[in-house]
């Protein structure tokens, strides 16, 4: 796997205030160490051409796996993970160059905002327990803004763009969130965002018995000898229930159409994230299923769960079911 390749993008001081935090934090990640992730810093104009900068880099060619936007919000108490980019000016203070729009479309005919496509799972879940941080729907209408609907608009209107992730960060004074705390929590961000995040199906196979299928692990994949639900990932352009079927056709030889996800858990690996959703697939007779991929097979009763060790984004559906019991197949 390549390197993954980072955008991070701040501004200089802007209207009457001394400074912009954004500068500060962009000078300090210049000078640290981000191991094989390459890390690229721009200080954008706070103006027009500032506002499309990054967007013209991506025309002409630059690619990124990531693209981080930061700037200063003076009305803000918290890091503000921006979650949309609106198609609006509301200037209520004249930008560098001068420019004041009061009203208007940033780009005529275009969509009236954008979302982020950051992978909110992998997010959520690495900084739900820090009270300095918030989601926001209102990024303002100023040039952080203008800035963010460009980027995002650029990307979206183009596939072969639509695999770098964007997202715009508003950041506090430092003297309401210390620089430093700021600075590592824009690493912690860098490092979720450049983790794989790969959502994954798996099948719940049935026998006439309510006997659930488990597979284990060759020695020659990662994680040999554990066992899971049989399935993989979900490639570009599929749904879950095509991706299912066609992994199953790859694995188990079985020509199936799975039905509804009955199950979804999020896991946190060492080396990536992982959403693991569960179809439910009913009744297969054994004579059907032929082990293409794996090295063993076992029917499980609730009783019997725990007989297998399970990869660890599998157990939490195990355990709930060891509880719960074992969903009924004609019920999904």
């Amino acid at each position: 796997m390549a390197a993954p390749s980072v955008l991070i993008t701040g501004y200089p001081k802007f209207s009457n205030f001394e400074h912009n935090v954004s500068e500060k934090i962009l000078s300090l990640l210049k000078k640290m160490d981000f191991g094989k992730t390459k890390i690229f810093t721009e200080l954008l104009s706070v103006d027009e051409f500032g506002s499309n900068l990054t967007a013209n880099r991506i025309k002409s060619g630059e690619t990124f796996d990531v693209i981080i936007h930061l700037g200063f919000s003076s009305k803000s108490n918290k890091i503000r993970f921006e979650k949309y980019a609106y198609n609006e000016y509301k200037m209520s203070q004249p930008d560098n160059s001068g420019r004041c729009i009061s009203n208007g479309e940033i780009i005529k005919n275009q969509k009236e905002r954008h979302q982020t496509n950051a992978d909110l799972l992998p997010l959520n879940s690495e900084f739900k327990a820090e009270s300095d941080i918030e989601w926001s729907e209102d990024p303002g209408r100023y040039i952080c803004n203008e800035t963010y609907f460009n980027t995002l608009n650029t990307i979206n209107k183009n596939l072969i763009y639509n695999e770098i992730k964007v997202i715009f960060i508003h950041l506090p004074s430092e003297f309401i969130i210390d620089i430093s705390k700021q600075t590592e929590i824009i690493v912690r961000l860098i490092k979720c965002m450049t983790k794989p995040y790969l959502e994954v199906v798996a099948g719940l196979i049935f026998d006439t018995n309510n006997r659930i299928l488990s597979c284990r692990r060759p020695k020659e994949k990662s994680w040999p000898s554990w066992w899971e639900f049989p399935g993989g990932k979900i490639e570009f352009g599929e749904t879950p229930q095509i991706a299912l079927s066609r992994e199953l056709k790859e694995e188990l030889s079985l020509n199936v159409s799975p039905s509804r996800i009955i199950a979804e858990q999020f896991f946190n690996y060492d080396d990536k994230y992982v959403k693991l959703m569960v179809l439910n697939c009913g009744i297969i007779q054994e004579d059907r299923i032929k082990l293409l991929e794996h090295d063993e097979m076992k029917w499980l009763s609730k009783e019997e769960l725990f007989d297998v060790n399970w990869l660890p984004a599998d157990l939490p559906i195990v355990e709930k079911w060891s509880i719960e019991g074992i969903p009924n197949p004609h019920r999904y």
